[in-house]
Parts: structure tokens; C-alpha cells; sequence
């Protein structure tokens, strides 16, 4: 038994590419990558965490495949609680089938601490719960009044001191900018001037990630009164 596994992990990541890419093609705004992110940029995006006293309760948005889902179960103790949101109804099934009932999560959803929500962010309700959000979300693919509306949730949904980890692809707002037209420009530039004002007034860390395809910045926000960043680590 223990000879197939590796070959099992390896038709299981090929689906999970596979999938990834079928629904990308399908829906390209609402995903914004055709490939997922490596462990690398998991890596990134969850230092805030891993350096977290615990317990701490999580929230990941967006979660895809579930790549970062499962670094963040390295990190997750047996206190913590963890809620995974995700809207693209084939990747949830893959992270209900393949992720979330395989260890470590299988005892954390046993215990009632880990939750699948299949639904948008904006519906999850209630204030001040999680310490940290991890989001996935592409939020160059949306409207504007779309973007206001999930920070708006995220600071709704963040203790006062939590932290928001999420990452952009480096260069692809510039870019995106210079290649769009019409409207598409239009949206594209109010989207990333609300995304700036917001990266100057609650960035305190950032991080560049050269093995992930494409390039990309982990940034970590804290929206609380101690949310302006100094000292940023690159």
C-alpha cells in the first residue's frame, strides 16, 4: 500500500491542476490564475500566523485546490479553529473529498473545528471572529463597489488586532493597467488605487515571492488601531 501513495499524490495533484485550469477557463474572472499557488507563496502568505501565539481562530477565502489550505494545516494546533470559504462549487468538492477529510483536518472536523463554507464571503455573518483571514481572492477581476464590499466584510468579520494576508501577482495591476482599454481600464484603475490607499494606511509587512508562478507579494494588513504599518519586512 504504502508504494502507491506517491503515485496517488501524483494523479491526485494532476486532477487538482487539471480542474484548476478547466474552471479557470470557464470563469477567468472569477479565479485570475491558471495555475495554483505553490507552497512557496503558502508559505509567505501564512508568516503572520505561523508566528501567532495560539490558539487563533482562521478564516481562508478563496481557497482554490486547497495548496495554501494545506501548509496552513501544518500549522494549525489542536485549539485553533479553521474556516475554509470557497464559492467555485468543483473546488469545493475537492477540498471536502481531498483536503478537509484527510489528517490533520479529519479530527479538527470531528471536533467541530474546522467548517467548509460554500457560499461568499459576504454572506458569512457576525463581527470580530477571526484573527486572521487568508485570502486567495482575485480582486483585479472584480468590480470596484465588489472589492469595497469584501473589505468592508473583512474588517467586519477581523478582531480588532487580526491580521488580513492575501496575495497579488507582481507587476499585474501595472500591467493590466497598460493593457486594458475602455472600461476595462476604467474599472481596472479604481480597483487599484482603492487597493493602494489601503496597502499604504494597513500594510505593516510585505513579502516578495519569486518561486510561484507568476511572481508574486504576500502583504499583511491590520485594520485595528495599530493597523498602519512602520518597519515593513520585504
Amino acid at each position: 500500500m504504502s508504494a502507491l501513495r506517491p503515485t496517488h499524490i501524483l494523479k491526485t495533484g494532476l486532477e487538482h491542476r487539471w480542474q484548476f485550469l478547466r474552471t479557470y477557463i470557464r470563469r477567468p474572472n472569477a479565479i485570475g490564475a491558471i495555475v495554483p499557488s505553490s507552497r512557496a507563496l503558502a508559505i509567505a502568505v501564512a508568516e503572520q500566523l505561523r508566528r501567532s501565539p495560539r490558539p487563533v481562530r482562521v478564516l481562508e477565502v478563496g481557497a482554490g485546490t486547497g495548496p495554501v489550505t494545506r501548509y496552513l494545516g501544518t500549522l494549525l494546533s489542536d485549539k485553533d479553529c479553521f474556516d475554509v470559504c470557497e464559492l467555485q462549487p468543483e473546488f469545493a468538492t475537492i477540498l471536502e473529498r481531498d483536503v478537509l477529510s484527510k489528517p490533520p483536518f479529519a479530527r479538527m472536523a470531528a471536533e467541530g473545528r474546522v467548517r467548509l463554507l460554500r457560499k461568499p464571503v459576504q454572506q458569512i455573518e457576525g463581527h470580530n471572529l477571526y484573527d486572521f483571514i487568508i485570502s486567495g481572492l482575485p480582486m483585479t477581476a472584480f468590480e470596484l463597489d465588489v472589492v469595497k464590499d469584501i473589505f468592508r466584510v473583512y474588517k467586519r468579520l477581523l478582531k480588532p488586532d487580526g491580521v488580513l494576508s492575501y496575495f497579488e501577482y507582481t507587476w499585474l495591476r501595472q500591467t493590466s493597467r497598460v493593457l486594458a482599454l475602455g472600461k476595462s481600464r476604467t474599472r481596472l484603475r479604481a480597483v487599484c488605487a482603492y487597493l493602494n490607499t489601503n496597502i499604504r494606511e494597513h500594510e505593516f509587512a510585505r513579502r516578495a515571492v519569486l518561486n510561484n508562478f507568476p511572481p508574486a507579494h504576500a502583504r499583511h494588513l491590520r485594520f485595528g488601531e495599530n493597523g498602519n504599518g512602520n518597519g515593513k519586512s520585504h
